[in-house]
């Protein structure tokens, strides 16, 4: 029995998906954000910014099944780069963004308590 168990406890680790903070790591100091790919995304997952690049930070709700991502619009170039927020090390990264004043308290708030697949952008979209 216990043979069996060990065949089907190394099938789930070897098929379940994986979880964000296995796949990515989001690193920062007072310069700079990284976001590295640890395994299973390509490369295009590996990016960087400079705190000073940052023109617009929105969070997106994923819900109760999906994580929470964090897209961050660059001033130059004009992108975007996305971090799930249960990466590793997202919590960190995003309370630093919060404390850098990139997301007010007023809008995180309403972003953390939303559960509905909603939007928030600091700051709001002009339109022109």
């Amino acid at each position: 029995m216990k043979r069996l168990a060990d065949l089907v406890k190394q099938w789930w680790q070897a098929h379940r998906p994986k979880r964000a903070d296995e796949m990515l790591a989001v690193t920062f100091d007072e310069h700079e954000i990284q976001v590295r790919v640890l395994t299973g995304l390509g490369p295009e997952w590996n990016q960087s910014l400079q705190w000073s690049n940052i023109r617009r930070v929105c969070w997106k709700d994923g819900g109760l099944s999906f994580s929470d991502l964090v897209y961050i619009s660059r001033k130059e170039p004009d992108s975007v780069v996305v971090i799930p927020t249960e990466a590793r090390g997202g919590s960190e990264f995003f309370g630093a963004l919060c404390d850098r004043g990139f997301f007010p308290e007023h809008v995180w708030r309403q972003a953390l308590g939303s559960t509905d697949g909603s939007m928030r952008c600091w700051p709001p979209a002009t339109h022109s």
